[in-house]
């Protein structure tokens, strides 16, 4: 049997689950049981898996989970939470485009336009060919012109 074979989320689920058994302080292991989790529409196992990720893991690694968590509270529209963490994401590992990214698009959640733009911006700083933050400041720019040409009579 191929080892790379397609596997269920079952499978993987499974797999990750095994390996935690045996080493019970990856915070790797333990991030990785938050994204089944997450798949799965568990959130609260997920947050539950990302505590632990962040217990574990060293400092200069805390932005990984810390991330996952903002991209839960974001998707739960608890978005000062996901500013709050991501946040911290960013401050741990300020070169990491995922960082700036995730921060601008719980900006944009929040309706907070021109600090999502900031975050954009500095997203393409970082990396300047990242498409979704290119499309995503030209969406801004254009509701916000949209919404300007609606105020004048």
């Amino acid at each position: 049997k191929d080892q790379y074979s397609p596997q269920s989320l079952e499978q993987v689920g499974t797999r990750i689950a095994k390996a935690l058994e045996k080493n019970q302080t990856s915070w790797v292991l333990s991030s990785m049981a938050a994204l089944y989790w997450r798949v799965k529409g568990q959130g609260k196992k997920a947050i539950d898996c990302l505590r632990q990720a962040l217990h574990y893991a060293p400092h200069h690694m805390k932005d990984v989970p810390l991330i996952s968590l903002a991209n839960i509270f974001h998707n739960a529209k608890l978005w000062n939470d996901a500013i709050i963490v991501a946040t911290m994401a960013v401050e741990i590992a300020p070169h990491f485009v995922v960082n700036h990214f995730t921060l601008a698009n719980v900006y944009v959640a929040m309706e907070e336009f021109e600090k999502a733009m900031k975050w954009y911006e500095s997203t393409l700083k970082l990396q300047p060919e990242f498409a979704p933050a290119k499309n995503r400041i030209r969406t801004i720019q254009c509701h916000l012109l949209l919404k300007k040409e609606r105020r004048s009579p």
